[in-house]
């Protein structure tokens, strides 16, 4: 097991004593941040594992919407997204219906927005609405990425407009606090590949106008690796069990784009100038044959016996991977704090989320609801999205309060 190390100094450029005081705070948590031709480095210690971040998450929702029969406005199915709106109302994408539906402070169920078709803000037949968040003023952003279009509403529900997006393989992705929007491409595995064998290819990120025209490209970057089966069957593509993942999300007025192969957060400005670089220690570890039978194992327990056998067949020969991801997912909270996500290692617990602070100094872990899908981190609460062992979907509102330190 190979594990990065720290300095253990902490410097400064503005004001070192500032950086030993936030220090206190962190209990001993120790930062060395530096700057290099103009990018701000932050190295991070790794805190401990069975320590905490002081904020607490209550222990059961303050609100879950969601049911198994009844008023069909409360069956959710193939929630994507939902967001929080300043009035308290929650607004939900639910792919399932191609609707955003909307429930007020109580759970109630207000209103549904979209609906399938090809017209003025409605939704394709595939994951669609994708996301939904605010828009500049009091509107609402919903994205339907297959059909490369976003469609803005008025705090009320009523459609403004619906832009399409330049590139035929571009999706929405968010919003900066300039109005402009940050777009990626979808995946999709290397065309042209020929013969059995792991590939990886890369995403595309730019930042564009409000009406989805490019403004800036920001690069390509690497895709997850995929393992090709070409054969007398045709090509089939499959995501690697332990694959590594494109990251791409707005941080205040910088942009986090990047992979987890590394415990490393790199983060632009809009014009694509590298501005910060977070790293936090990271323990290395590399996935054994017994991690990769166990994950095909469980991942086709619930086929058939024949579709099982030949599945784990197929993949027999999939190669392993040097190391495991970084980390997992990566979100934004109100106030500007970056969470992100341990990676899920087989056989280990529900992973702790570590919180760094709007500069990138590490805080400390987080537990939010190890079966919560998080979605959006408010001043107060968490919002994310809950299944049961049948299958039903709800969206759950967990309270969060923050002990500053």
């Amino acid at each position: 097991m190979r594990t990065m190390t720290l300095t253990g100094v902490c410097i400064l450029a503005a004001a070192a004593a500032s950086c030993g005081d936030a220090d206190e705070g962190r209990s001993g948590l120790e930062s060395v941040i530096r700057d290099s031709a103009g990018v701000t480095i932050v190295e991070n210690e790794r805190p401990a594992p069975e320590t905490r971040l002081g904020w607490r998450i209550a222990e059961a929702p303050t609100l879950s919407i969601g049911a198994f029969e009844g008023d069909p406005a409360y069956e959710l199915y193939q929630v994507m997204d939902a967001a929080r709106l300043p009035d308290g109302r929650i607004v939900v994408a639910n792919a399932g219906s191609g609707e955003l539906r909307v429930f007020d402070a109580s759970g109630t169920h207000l209103a549904s927005w979209g609906g399938r078709g090809e017209g003025p803000g409605e939704f394709g037949d595939f994951a669609a609405p994708w996301s939904v968040g605010p828009w500049p003023g009091d509107s609402i952003a919903a994205s339907d990425p297959f059909a490369r279009r976003a469609s803005i509403f008025d705090a009320h529900g009523v459609h403004g407009r619906t832009f399409v997006l330049g590139d035929p393989n571009y999706r929405f992705i968010g919003v900066l606090p300039n109005g402009k929007i940050l777009l990626g491409t979808m995946a999709s595995f290397v065309a042209g590949t020929m013969g059995t064998g792991m590939v990886r290819g890369e995403l595309e990120y730019a930042v564009a106008a409000a009406d989805g025209d490019l403004h800036t490209a920001l690069g390509a970057y690497p895709d997850q690796e995929r393992y090709i089966i070409d054969d007398d069957r045709g090509m089939r593509p499959y995501a690697q069990a332990f694959h590594h993942s494109a990251i791409a999300r707005v941080w205040g007025d910088l942009i986090v784009i990047g992979s987890n192969d590394l415990y490393e957060i790199r983060a632009y400005s809009t014009d694509g100038e590298l501005a910060r670089i977070v790293r936090r220690e990271h323990d290395v570890r590399s996935p054994t044959q017994a991690d990769l039978d166990h994950h095909l194992a469980e991942r086709y327990a619930d086929n058939t016996e024949e579709e099982r056998a030949e599945a784990l067949a197929a993949l027999e020969d999939m190669p392993l991977l040097e190391a495991f991801p970084a980390f997992g997912r990566v979100l934004t909270d109100s106030r500007g704090y970056l969470w992100v996500e341990d990676y899920q290692l087989p056989g280990e617990p529900a992973p702790a989320w570590t919180v760094f602070d709007p500069e990138g100094r590490v805080q400390g872990p987080m537990d939010p609801p190890s079966d919560l899908s998080l979605f959006e981190i408010g001043e107060d609460y968490v919002l994310g999205r809950v299944s049961d062992d049948i299958g039903v979907e709800r969206v759950q509102l967990w309270s969060l309060e923050r002990s500053d330190p």
